[in-house]
């Protein structure tokens, strides 16, 4: 590999925007072969993850739960429901009417997002070919990068845990793909006359569809945006500044279409939040978001994430010469437009919750995760021989297998385990008063959802601190409410729902934000007139959501 920019061949200025023209026949003849062994790792990459999406798994978490909980209520009410939650109403619509066709088991429910997920597939595949025929720092071979690109989107683990997860972001995933292809046919100018106007209309309707999914692609489509508006200033040609104003003009179009939803979306803002979690820093973003991608804990996660970052640096930063690596000036051209996209819709994203005092999630930025693959993907076809491409590709693939297989089978809530000891409590003392409370109240929505599965006895959970429906949590002004609670006037205030002999079950986690002290006084206080025995620990090296089982019984 040479490392003299001398010899760099650099085809396009550096001023010169980032989606370029289809590689020329000559140019594509230069890339290898699409060969038997790619195609294999290819099809053993997409069997192994539509399986994997749809594979067993535990019991519904807090996020998922409380999903499926706001999209089974009327329509007319699931507005008024995510007012309290803080999320925009797309996916909660198609939930309710695939729970409306088949019924709300677990698996069936998450059978939603792995459709969705599957359908982002062949799109995938799609801008992975569009990304390999860019003529800018050397050709990489666009049914080749196309079939890499699908490989990796099947099984890399963060595509996993959100093709089979009863939330949004399986969505988002495949409408950022949709809208990839689309912006990019408008930026690269390929098609004119009406069949642009389909296209522009196309990415009218996927901006707006994202942003009545989930609200971090708002940054995205600043970002996109902002690319727009540079390409229209410094496009080479006529047909390339039309379709970069279409594609602004687009994106303005599909705010107009969210118009109706930003009532709601600013009374969220001022009221809701994130109370659960604190600020990070940039750089913890940025790591936190990569190790996800390649499967968070599972213990290949940080081999792979290092092989994941090495990788894009190498799209961005090496050319082809012939049949040489050269390493050039960055950013190449190849891979420009979508690192620049991620890095503004990332920092603006970010600077937009520190600002505001809100947490970021990993989850969040599923609108870029699209973006990360093709570059991953461009990376992995730079290799000249064909040979060494499905090495490489055999890596992230094996490595993807074993963060993804940990994703379908890990756990993420304490609560099936628990009721599963509730009940064996109740059958073995032959327990006929039975109160199960929950503090805090968010591990009563899958704590409720989990006895109703178990039990067939009605048993309703009571969630500290307000009591009410344990099915939801009210977030708005969430802090505020919990510091003012008092646990010994809330035991008091049950009265009647809290027999003086009845075995008391309390589902509890003494380390959620905003509730420091109040669970440890709830137990106290419960437990005045009561022998308290641990039943199961709480276990957050196995769980996301974990949870202590303590067991109060009557004295006597």
């Amino acid at each position: 590999m040479s490392t003299d920019p001398a010899t760099a061949p650099d085809p396009v200025p550096p001023s010169a925007p980032a989606t370029l023209a289809p590689a020329t026949p000559a140019q594509r003849r230069v890339a290898p072969p699409v060969d038997v062994a790619l195609l294999a790792v290819t099809v053993v990459a997409v069997v192994a993850g539509v399986a994997l999406r749809f594979a067993p798994r535990s019991g519904l978490w807090l996020d998922e739960a409380l999903t499926v909980n706001i999209a089974s209520l009327p329509l007319g009410d699931i507005t008024e429901a995510l007012r309290r939650d803080g999320h925009p109403p797309l996916f909660y619509v198609l939930q309710h009417g695939w729970i409306a066709l088949g019924g709300d088991s677990d698996w069936w429910v998450r059978s939603l997002a792995g459709i969705i997920s599957l359908l982002g597939l062949p799109l995938t595949y799609l801008a992975g070919r569009r990304l390999g025929d860019r003529s800018g720092a050397g050709p990489l071979g666009g049914r080749r990068t196309g079939l890499i690109a699908l490989s990796v989107m099947a099984l890399l683990p963060y595509g996993i845990r959100y093709g089979a997860e009863a939330r949004m972001y399986s969505l988002a995933i495949t409408l950022v793909l949709a809208g990839y292809l689309l912006v990019d046919d408008l930026l690269a100018g390929r098609s004119a006359g009406r069949r642009r106007l389909v296209v522009a209309l196309g990415a009218t309707l996927v901006a707006a569809a994202l942003l009545w999914t989930h609200y971090w692609s708002m940054w995205l489509l600043a970002a996109v945006g902002l690319v727009a508006l540079w390409r229209a200033w410094r496009a080479r040609s006529a047909e390339q500044r039309s379709g970069a104003r279409l594609v602004a003009g687009a994106l303005v179009a599909g705010g107009v279409l969210f118009l109706p939803w930003v009532p709601v979306l600013l009374y969220q803002s001022a009221n809701t939040g994130t109370p659960w979690g604190q600020r990070f820093g940039p750089a913890s973003v940025i790591v936190v978001s990569v190790v996800d991608f390649a499967g968070s804990r599972h213990g290949a996660a940080q081999l792979l994430s290092y092989a994941l970052v090495a990788l894009i640096v190498a799209a961005a930063t090496v050319r082809i010469a012939g049949s040489d690596l050269v390493i050039g000036r960055p950013v190449a051209p190849r891979v420009r437009g979508e690192l620049v996209v991620i890095g503004l819709t990332m920092g603006v994203g970010w600077a937009t919750a520190f600002a505001t005092n809100n947490t970021f999630a990993s989850r969040y930025v599923a609108v870029i995760f699209p973006l990360f693959v093709v570059s991953v993907a461009a990376g992995i076809a730079l290799a000249r021989s064909p040979r060494v491409t499905v090495a490489l590709l055999a890596v992230v693939v094996g490595l993807s297998a074993f963060g993804a297989v940990g994703e379908v089978r890990y756990s993420r809530t304490q609560t099936e385990p628990v009721v599963a000891d509730i009940a064996a409590d109740i059958e073995a003392n032959d327990v006929d008063a039975a109160v199960v409370i929950a503090c805090p109240d968010q591990l009563g929505v899958a704590l409720q959802r989990q006895i109703d599965q178990q039990l067939d006895d009605g048993t309703e959970v009571i969630p500290y601190p307000a009591a009410g429906d344990p099915r939801f949590v009210d977030w708005v002004d969430y802090g505020e409410r919990n510091a003012a609670s008092d646990p010994v006037q809330f035991v008091e205030d049950l009265g009647e729902r809290l027999p003086p002999q009845a075995t008391l079950y309390v589902v509890s986690n003494t380390t959620y934000r905003t509730f420091e002290g109040k669970c440890e006084q709830l137990m106290g206080a419960l437990g005045a007139d009561r022998v308290a025995t641990v039943m199961v620990p709480s276990a957050p090296d196995d769980h996301e959501e974990p949870a202590n089982l303590l067991v109060l019984r009557p004295q006597g």
